[in-house]
């Protein structure tokens, strides 16, 4: 095996060690995550909402105000197929109801329920306390830059 051949395969090792390291630091970010704002000694906080629900109620940019089944979809970044399955999990459940437009009665909106909103609301203060619980644990430089690399690392996923 000639020198360049060898060379390509040990630049080739170094890209996979490279790829498995950044693999690892996302995994352990993530369960890092998880652990600090999903769950609570052990237990997933808020059980009663699914992943899944919680991405659809906070597709409604506004509790009080009815949105069309495709403007869902964007705000929740799905399709509209997987948008629609959202929506009929949370009529099932009593957390939002379709409606038709008055002004086209093909157009069918969506709303959140009283129960949806107060749900969704219930979810918003529990958020609320967990973050200021993991940011009273702070000193404010760390906070400063935790929220900085937070943003950081939010505007090179969106290139992605």
């Amino acid at each position: 095996m000639g020198v360049k051949e060898m060379g390509g395969k040990k630049k080739s090792a170094t890209k996979i060690d490279t790829i498995n390291t950044r693999m690892f630091v996302v995994r352990d970010f993530m369960d890092e995550f998880y652990n600090k704002t999903l769950f609570q000694n052990g237990k997933v906080l808020n059980a009663e909402l699914t992943p899944s629900q919680i991405k659809s109620i906070f597709a409604f940019e506004e509790e009080d105000k009815e949105y069309p089944i495709g403007r869902l979809g964007k705000n929740a970044k799905v399709k509209r197929s997987a948008i629609t399955n959202m929506v009929d999990c949370l009529e099932k459940e009593g957390i939002a109801e379709r409606c038709r437009d008055n002004g086209d009665r093909r157009v069918v909106r969506v709303r959140l329920t009283e129960k949806g909103r107060t749900i969704r609301s219930r979810f918003i203060q529990r958020r609320r306390e967990e973050v200021e619980k993991i940011f009273s644990k702070l000193s404010e430089s760390d906070k400063r830059a935790l929220v900085h690399h937070l943003e950081g690392a939010y505007h090179i996923l969106r290139k992605i």
